[in-house]
């Protein structure tokens, strides 16, 4: 019969151990979450692969739904069992191949080569059961891991083989810590992308792909940067008192961003926009027609490069209507610009409107 004192003793021990494994917190990759709630301290993955505990409450209740008394009930039936590597009792998890007796803790299976399985029935085999891939050991001491270029271990439980690149072998670990990382919605292939084949087989090969964001997704502010608004004038001449970096909110200091980018900026004044002017784009955002588009057949006719190469404009307000008025296209005269062929149709049709008929023989006499 134990004394008061020895019972407070064992409970403070178990309340920093898990109650099906009998092992401290450990590394989250390996045993999932350390979760503790009423007393009860439980690793995640010894709570989703013991072989008699039901999931009986909601997502919500208890631990994801694996209920308090159910927890005390399974690991008072794993008091009764022989873990089959250290010898201790307490083994929660047995081997699911027909007629197989050993009974093992998730720490101890992992470092013997036992599988668990993280889908469907979740279930465990021992090491002699568990699933096998056809890895040659040929060259396995020369070759190295994909994701950390370091040597494969001799061991082929620590080594995976990817199912749709057939050179491409991983640590277990390595596998592992990038399923950890990428989550269920960016697990994929290193080399090749795939997203079907491949985490299929990672699943039957005990990795487990946790189904939530990406770990890069889940830090804090980590799309703070996206919502930083552009701040700085990007006129040639700035003409603000207190510089590029500062604008006001309202009137000739406000600060209109590019309508198209977004990544450029000017005072209103700087580029003589008008007061009320909401819109406005960048030089590198500009019809390419206002700044890079040169006639054919121009030559180097003065006009034509000071009509369609102003230097003088840093940028242009959309907000303005524009009225240019009647282009050299618009005139009833022939222009220099115009083509021959064009130039020529017009002669004609002036002499037909006058009447007279030009003939071969005219054409022939000139």
């Amino acid at each position: 019969m134990k004394t008061l004192k020895e019972k407070k003793e064992l409970w403070e021990k178990l309340s920093n151990v898990c109650w099906l494994c009998l092992q401290e917190p450990g590394d989250p990759e390996k045993l999932g979450e350390f979760l503790q709630k009423d007393n009860i301290s439980v690793h995640y993955f010894c709570l989703i692969l013991s072989s008699k505990l039901p999931q009986r409450g909601q997502s919500n209740r208890g631990f994801h739904g694996f209920l308090p008394e159910d927890i005390k009930k399974e690991a008072a039936r794993a008091s009764r069992k022989i873990c089959f590597v250290c010898k201790k009792k307490g083994a929660a998890i047995n081997c699911q191949k027909d007629q197989c007796i050993r009974n093992f803790h998730l720490p101890c299976g992992q470092e013997k080569g036992c599988l668990s399985q993280f889908f469907g029935e979740y279930k465990s085999f021992c090491d002699k059961h568990r699933p096998a891939q056809n890895i040659q050991h040929g060259n396995m001491g020369e070759e190295s891991c994909i994701l950390c270029c370091e040597d494969l271990s001799q061991q082929s439980v620590e080594n995976i083989q990817s199912p749709c690149c057939s050179q491409a072998i991983y640590h277990r670990k390595c596998i592992q810590k990038y399923a950890h990382t990428s989550a269920k919605h960016f697990f994929k292939c290193p080399q090749c992308n795939n997203r079907k084949e491949f985490p299929q087989e990672m699943l039957r090969m005990g990795i487990h792909i946790p189904d939530r964001d990406a770990a890069w997704e889940l830090e804090p502010g980590a799309f703070s940067d996206l919502y930083q608004r552009y701040q700085h004038c990007d006129a040639p001449i700035c003409l603000y008192e207190q510089g590029r970096d500062s604008f006001e909110d309202e009137g000739r200091w406000c600060l209109i961003l590019c309508d198209t980018c977004g990544s450029h900026g000017t005072h209103r004044d700087c580029s003589s926009l008008r007061s009320n002017s909401k819109k406005w784009e960048c030089e590198e955002c500009s019809p390419a027609a206002a700044t890079d588009y040169i006639p054919e057949n121009s030559g180097d006719i003065p006009c034509c490069s000071s009509t369609f190469h102003p230097e003088e404009h840093f940028c242009r307000d959309n907000t303005l209507e524009e009225n240019p008025g009647l282009s050299w296209t618009d005139w009833p005269e022939p222009s220099l610009l115009e083509k021959p062929e064009s130039s020529r149709g017009r002669r004609s049709h002036s002499w037909r409107s006058k009447g007279v008929r030009i003939t071969n023989s005219c054409k022939k006499s000139k």
